[in-house]
């Protein structure tokens, strides 16, 4: 087991498949899951952190970092079965899920196929259970236009997926003005899922609905969202009124856990001590 050192592992999931993750500490577990196309390593401050009094694991999902790239699978469902795959081999219980942005929707459908027993409490990081809405006032990824936009003209393609990810990094993730080095290491990040498993991947989240389970969640046990500032107007009404129970703490950007990891660690140091 990990302790001292980070470590990078495989599990197998399926026939073929290994999910790769990084490990380190002991303790109670925290599992850790990134957004569309990033990897576990975009944790790093977090397990560093954490790894003092847990057992903490930052999981590439399938499709994205290390993890195998299949041509079926990719989608939202599968994941959340993979979760529970990882859970199973690594024999972990009274888990903390702590998913952010598309990994929000990992855990909720871990949630919907699996229940909550293995659980002790759930942290989601800036993303709606219903991404998609006619109505304006839902918290969504984005008008039907804009999303179909991005779903038909942009990743189709390489350079498209790179496009749209440079802009939203830049836009939506980081508040700060970057240095190349540090966009492009996004980017690189990024890059590791195919531009038609994001595709896949962004077009089966926007039709995802995972909000009868979110408010079971919010209902029955300990539940946190990270809202970041630029959705709070929108956002916060928005958990408030439909996922009754949920915490919630706005801070920084999309991308806040990175871009401010003390003042985010410490947010969820508190949250995870009253568990």
């Amino acid at each position: 087991m990990a302790k001292n050192r980070l470590e990078s592992k495989y599990v197998t999931v399926a026939p073929g498949v290994e999910l790769h993750f990084w490990e380190k500490g002991e303790g109670k577990p925290l599992v850790f899951i990134p957004g569309l196309t990033f990897s576990g390593e975009i944790f790093k401050a977090q397990m560093e952190h954490f790894s003092s009094a847990y057992r903490v694991i930052a999981m590439d999902p399938r499709g994205q970092g290390y993890s195998s790239k299949t041509v079926d699978g990719n989608d939202y469902l599968t994941h959340g079965r993979d979760v529970a795959a990882l859970m199973d081999a690594l024999g972990l219980e009274d888990v903390v899920l702590i998913g952010w942005s598309t990994g929000n929707l990992d855990t909720w459908s871990y949630v919907q196929q699996f229940g909550k027993d293995r659980l002790r409490g759930v942290v989601t990081i800036d993303m709606s259970p219903l991404p998609l809405s006619p109505d304006p006032a839902w918290w969504t990824e984005g008008t039907i236009e804009e999303l179909s936009a991005v779903a038909t003209q942009l990743l189709t393609s390489p350079e498209g997926s790179r496009g749209f990810f440079s802009e939203y990094a830049t836009g939506v993730m980081i508040q700060h003005e970057m240095e190349p080095a540090e966009l492009d290491y996004l980017l690189d990040m990024s890059a590791r899922t195919p531009y038609w498993i994001c595709r896949a991947l962004f077009c089966d989240a926007i039709f995802s609905n995972f909000l009868d389970t979110a408010k079971d969640v919010g209902a029955s046990m300990p539940s946190l969202m990270f809202i970041a500032e630029h959705w709070q107007d929108v956002a916060k009404p928005f958990v408030e009124t439909q996922l009754p129970g949920y915490e919630t703490c706005v801070m920084g950007g999309h991308l806040m856990f990175y871009e401010y990891p003390e003042q985010w660690n410490g947010v969820l140091e508190e949250f995870l001590q009253r568990l």
